[in-house]
């Protein structure tokens, strides 16, 4: 169902949407969190059919959400592939980077191997001290608690910070192990969001 007619208050002239096409739930919650924190902002998240998260099915999904919501693009929105590495093929995904160079308003954030990646730099600012098994880092950094939106979704300036800091590829698109390059889409949230957005 489209959010598109639901706004805080008055459209504001320079509001923008994101849609986001995602591998997983966590990046739904993720990014949902962020869905009208003010006029300047919107998030669609495009729904997955079953389990196909491979990254050609990204742009079916795509396609499909725009026929079935009837939706019209505008100037401003922009539209965001959220991926991880641990199941794909290197050539699949490589192909799907290559289309979004063809058209300014598709992006893609890809972390290697997993989102967890960009969770973690919400509350480290290096990773290369723990192990692989990144979503029981999580567990363990939180004291059990694990993941929640509403905990993590506020220190987003923090994870942008690290995540950008130990970025070792920042002109290309795949990241190496342990880094991620959703802080690239997380700026840009950022520059619609105001200082006291969280408040």
């Amino acid at each position: 169902m489209s959010n598109r007619n639901y706004k805080k208050g008055a459209p504001h002239r320079d509001s923008r949407l994101f849609i986001i096409v995602a591998e997983g739930e966590r990046e739904d919650e993720y990014f949902s969190y962020f869905h009208n924190k003010n006029q300047r902002i919107e998030i669609e998240i495009v729904p997955r059919d079953s389990n196909a998260s491979a990254p050609k099915h990204f742009l079916k999904r795509l396609n499909k959400f725009q026929q079935d919501e009837r939706y019209n693009p505008k100037d401003n929105d922009t539209v965001w592939f959220v991926l991880d590495v641990d199941l794909w093929k290197r050539d699949h995904i490589q192909e799907l980077i290559e289309f979004c160079k063809n058209d300014s308003s598709l992006n893609i954030a890809i972390s290697n191997p997993c989102f967890e990646v960009w969770l973690l730099y919400h509350l480290l600012d290096k990773l290369d001290d723990i192990g692989d098994n990144l979503k029981d880092e999580i567990h363990i950094k939180t004291q059990g608690a694990g993941y929640n939106p509403p905990t993590f979704c506020p220190l987003i300036e923090t994870a942008v910070s690290n995540a950008q800091n130990n970025d070792t590829t920042p002109t290309h698109d795949y990241p190496n192990h342990k880094q991620t390059k959703v802080y690239l889409l997380a700026q840009q949230l950022l520059e619609k969001l105001s200082k006291n957005w969280n408040n």
